[in-house]
């Protein structure tokens, strides 16, 4: 039998040192005994910028048996890869739709996950369902191993190109020893200990079988009352007699709108919920508490909308800062600033003005044409700059003004609508009340998203009683709002609401 070479594909996104990685590989490599050949192709950005790095190594023992030089690939076969480690879990998808894995092939993978673009721009959520890329990806090899390589690196101050050599190592997939991987460690001369280290814990990881990824992440909920403040003890008392279905989604539904406000907009938040607990109490049924149980998510979603008082509150808290530098992995020493892009429009302005004073304002174009110049077209602020902070902060420091503004009433006004709607509904069709529910998901964001939303919301609301006569209407409108959330322009809620009501209704 022919002495083939060893195939191995690094994937990885921008800055997460693939390109160090392949070099070690094949230093190592060579240092081993091996003629090592490698290259790279750079993808788009698509994320940050993602990549293929290969690798091919041959025995030069063997060549020299032979008397000639090897002829080694420069980009993976489908079906034709011996080792290949994903720095994410969707790299490891990538690699199944490429073809690069198949029954011969041992994944290393890091189970954490970075977002692509298009799943972070969805007007719904995004996100890809990760449990079936991991399946797809387990039933194609012959091998994986998995395990959260940043959470990994972040343990050990070290970068993740470093841990996933260790766990290259600790799976016994490469014939090359840990002590000469850890040579061409030492041998770069950059950040040694943290490297080392780094490759010790995956090493450790890898050689040990790592538990699932959802095993070691999964956290018990908090505790109901834990470290509440004294004002909103009474609330989260409340929360005690609820059934557990809804009482986890409550506690963090009450924490949102108390954030938002303060703990008499909680207490209004409870009463409200309250109204629909005593629905699910009155009837039977395999989706016993699921109306409460989405009522309490989209009401706090609902109450705690964004107004120019919570945009501001968000934008300065220290919470935030501290999310940048952990992001950046700044030091101590390193200074980090950042800048906020606001486009602020006048209605935002007169939002928080009474009703009195804002619907004049907003009607009177020449009130709006002039607020328009004063607010200019979209500015940069700097919030980690004395003046940028302090005017963020002096608005956010307008909350107690918020229910005397022209925003809170109309909110409130809509969500009471919105509720008796879904409270009339559930007596006839429980299951189309609950996705009266979640049309609350439509309405998010702020200015011109926010508006987009409201409008479509507006027109699903009109067409409601024309999915009450469809065969399913539950489903009519989920398919509905489905369509509203897929396109910015509307174009497919459009074709949706034709297809239920005919052309009149998509045009009202």
């Amino acid at each position: 039998m022919s002495v083939r070479p060893i195939k191995i594909a690094v994937m990885a996104l921008g800055g997460q040192g693939g390109g160090v990685l392949a070099d070690w590989i094949v230093k190592a490599g060579e240092r081993a005994g091996y003629i090592a050949q490698s290259t790279s192709v750079p993808g788009v950005a698509q994320r940050t910028g993602a990549t293929i790095y290969y690798v091919e190594l041959f025995p030069r023992s063997e060549a020299e048996k032979q008397g000639k030089e090897p002829v080694l690939a420069l980009m993976p076969a489908p079906g034709d890869v011996d080792i290949l480690l994903a720095a994410e879990m969707m790299e490891a998808g990538r690699a199944l739709t490429r073809g690069f894995l198949s029954s011969q092939t041992t994944l290393i993978a890091s189970a954490h996950r970075i977002y692509a673009i298009g799943e972070k721009i969805a007007m719904s959520d995004g996100r890809q369902d990760t449990d079936a890329v991991r399946r797809e990806v387990d039933a194609a090899v012959g091998r994986a191993v998995w395990f959260d390589m940043e959470k990994t690196a972040e343990d050990a101050g070290a970068v993740i190109s470093a841990v996933m050599l260790g766990a290259l190592a600790g799976s016994g997939a490469s014939p090359i020893a840990r002590e000469i991987f850890e040579e061409e460690i030492r041998a770069g001369g950059r950040a040694v200990e943290r490297n080392l280290k780094g490759f010790s814990f995956g090493f450790d990881a890898a050689a040990a079988g790592a538990p699932p990824a959802s095993a070691r992440q999964s956290k018990a909920p908090p505790a109901i009352g834990v470290g509440a403040a004294r004002a909103v003890k009474p609330l989260v008392d409340r929360l005690a007699s609820m059934p557990e279905a809804v009482r986890s989604v409550a506690y963090q539904g009450l924490k949102k709108v108390v954030d938002h406000q303060d703990a008499r907009y909680g207490a209004l938040y409870l009463d409200r919920l309250e109204r629909f607990l005593r629905i699910d109490a009155a009837r039977n049924g395999a989706d016993l508490h699921r109306l409460s149980s989405a009522v309490a998510k989209y009401l706090a979603l609902a109450m705690a909308y964004d107004d120019v008082v919570r945009v501001a509150d968000q934008k300065t808290r220290r919470s935030r800062f501290a999310r940048f530098r952990e992001d950046v992995r700044a030091p101590d020493d390193q200074i980090v600033r950042v800048w906020e892009f606001m486009h602020p429009r006048p209605e935002e302005i007169c939002d928080m003005l009474p009703s009195a004073m804002a619907r004049p304002l907003l009607a009177s174009r020449q009130a709006r044409g002039f607020l328009s110049i004063m607010l200019g077209g979209g500015r940069r602020v700097a919030t980690t700059n004395v003046s940028g902070f302090l005017m963020l902060n002096a608005i956010a420091s307008l909350r107690f003004m918020r229910r005397a503004s022209s925003r809170y009433q109309s909110e409130q006004a809509r969500i009471d609508d919105w509720l008796a709607l879904i409270e009339k509904s559930a007596g006839a069709d429980y299951a189309f009340a609950c996705e009266i529910a979640a049309l609350q998901r439509l309405i998010k964001g702020y200015g011109d998203t926010h508006a987009r939303g409201l409008s479509n919301y507006g027109r699903i609301i009109a067409a409601l009683d024309q999915m009450k006569q469809a065969d399913d209407p539950a489903k009519a409108l989920r398919r509905v709002r489905d369509a509203a959330m897929s396109d910015e322009n509307g174009d497919a809620l459009q074709a949706a609401l034709m297809k239920i009501g005919g052309s009149e209704m998509a045009a009202a």
